[in-house]
């Protein structure tokens, strides 16, 4: 089953100006900053002008909306453990970007049932983006890389044939009880990156994001926490601004 689909959300805007220097020097000394400054601090990092170009420019969007992006994924992108809503990468995103972003996160759903979802999404909504992060529950259930690879693979063709601009992510990584998927994060991710390159489709970086620091995961070793989640919106916006 999945779940009550989240609610739309359009969040706030954020001030540009801090520039990504300040990310990448986070992303190399975070361990050494509380998580709730670490977490202020990226999302101002992630502000940066840089240019007049976006992506999206000249795009044919068709019927679709192209102020409307859908977060598409499982319970990562659900914000499963967050205390609370806001604290969503999706909702952090919208704010940055000043545009709705609609979380489709489907909390233990599979790559099928999010493929099966992401049709009705396409669909019903007429998203100008689709932000794909999927798979880790395959890995989960045992249906190893392979599946989630090909569906993570139709649903971006789904998404071109649909005028709608696919952005697929690597999976985040994995620490404690499930970190025996480590290889297979590792493999599934070389996959997600070879389609990208494969279908020319932008690619959102989470897993080098992360790194192997523990300052952006819940307890769990599965799930990102609220700095995780502010890390994960400053990625997909360098990608989609």
């Amino acid at each position: 089953m999945l779940g009550n689909r989240t609610k739309t959300i359009k969040g706030t805007f954020f001030e540009r100006g801090t520039g990504m220097k300040w990310s990448l020097w986070l992303l190399k000394f975070g361990r050494l900053v509380p998580g709730g400054l670490l977490c202020a601090v990226l999302m101002l990092a992630g502000c940066e002008g840089g240019g007049n170009s976006h992506l999206g420019d000249g795009h044919d969007f068709g019927p679709n909306n192209p102020n409307l992006y859908v977060a598409l994924g499982d319970s990562i992108t659900a914000g499963s453990g967050l205390t609370n809503f806001s604290a969503c990468y999706s909702v952090k995103l919208a704010g940055m970007l000043n545009k709705t972003v609609m979380n489709a996160g489907y909390p233990g759903a599979s790559s099928s049932a999010i493929l099966d979802a992401g049709y009705n999404i396409l669909d019903d909504n007429k998203p100008g983006y689709m932000l794909i992060l999927a798979g880790v529950n395959d890995l989960i259930m045992g249906y190893g890389d392979e599946l989630p690879a090909v569906n993570i693979r139709i649903m971006v063709q789904a998404c071109k044939d649909n005028k709608t601009i696919p952005v697929i992510a690597t999976l985040t990584p994995v620490f404690g009880s499930y970190a025996r998927l480590s290889s297979g994060v590792e493999r599934l991710n070389d996959q997600i990156r070879q389609i990208a390159s494969d279908l020319n489709v932008p690619l959102v970086d989470l897993n080098s994001a992360f790194g192997e620091n523990l300052i952006y995961m819940q307890t769990d070793g599965l799930h990102p926490n609220e700095t995780g989640n502010a890390l994960m919106a400053v990625t997909f916006y360098d990608v989609v601004k």
